[in-house]
């Protein structure tokens, strides 16, 4: 408490494990996170706690996750309920401080989540996995359908811009390498089958999803492609038809549910944008 310069140990409660990870609250001056994984001394178990006085006394938080190691926890910069937690398996996400934990992200494979950071300018969540490489997720839906409290009604999030590839100068075609999708999340409060369209200006359907929608976060990532072709003839490469630059309505649709929310395609202005 006096910038090192005397220490006092507050580690009651804590397993003689390795501090692996060590998250200080944003939203309360004595809370504390760590992670202990004890696999170093074959203490495969699953170690994450808590603290409200400053180290004093420490409580796991680890009910409901699977028995494993657990490497790293963060706190959600926004939101105080939120937490993320890495175990060997895949990554967690609890949105009652620790209370309950579900698996964050059907996508990531079921691989140690060695190491957490979140990218706060643009809300993502990055997810450095031993041996399978780094991953990417946005959070702005999780933090906005929480934000009150338990999400209970169907949430059709605000999708970013969604930028076009870039399109060569002399022949026209579009540079695939700089082609990026843009997520469409969703959330349901029970499974349900959905119809998820993408409408232009003028009111005409240029791509659709028919879903089997989960409970909970849901998510299509378009390419903007509208149309695809295929032919014999040399120098053909119109092989992907991209939705023009301009204004785009997003629509979800179930029984009881019709839900909108606006898309803005935008053209690159180099291949470096």
């Amino acid at each position: 408490l006096d910038d090192g310069g005397t220490w006092s140990e507050r580690s009651t409660g804590l397993p003689a494990n390795y501090i692996r990870s060590i998250c200080p609250s944003r939203f309360s001056r004595t809370r504390v996170y760590v992670a202990a994984p004890g696999i170093n001394r074959d203490d495969l178990g699953c170690r994450l706690y808590a603290t409200e006085d400053r180290g004093l006394t420490w409580t796991p938080i680890s009910a409901g996750l699977p028995d494993e190691v657990s490497y790293v926890i963060l706190e959600d910069p926004t939101n105080e309920n939120i937490l993320y937690a890495g175990l060997l398996r895949g990554v967690y996400v609890s949105v009652d401080r620790g209370r309950t934990w579900s698996l964050l992200g059907p996508g990531l494979p079921a691989a140690a989540g060695a190491d957490l950071v979140i990218q706060e300018r643009e809300m993502d969540l990055l997810a450095s996995t031993y041996g399978r490489g780094i991953y990417v997720m946005n959070i702005r839906p999780i933090r906005e359908a929480f934000k009150t409290g338990t999400a209970a009604a169907p949430i059709l999030f605000d999708p970013p811009a969604a930028r076009l590839p870039w399109t060569n100068d002399t022949h026209r075609d579009p540079s695939l390498k700089t082609m990026e999708k843009v997520p469409l999340t969703f959330y349901l409060a029970r499974a349900a089958d959905v119809s998820l369209r993408v409408l232009d200006a003028k009111g005409n359907e240029v791509k659709a999803w028919r879903l089997a929608g989960r409970k909970g976060f849901n998510q299509v990532r378009w390419d903007l492609v509208v149309r695809t072709a295929d032919s014999p003839e040399p120098y053909f490469v119109r092989y992907r038809d991209f939705a023009p630059a301009g204004d785009y309505e997003i629509r979800l649709e179930a029984e009881g549910v019709d839900l909108r929310r606006p898309l803005k395609v935008v053209a690159r202005t180099s291949p470096d944008d």
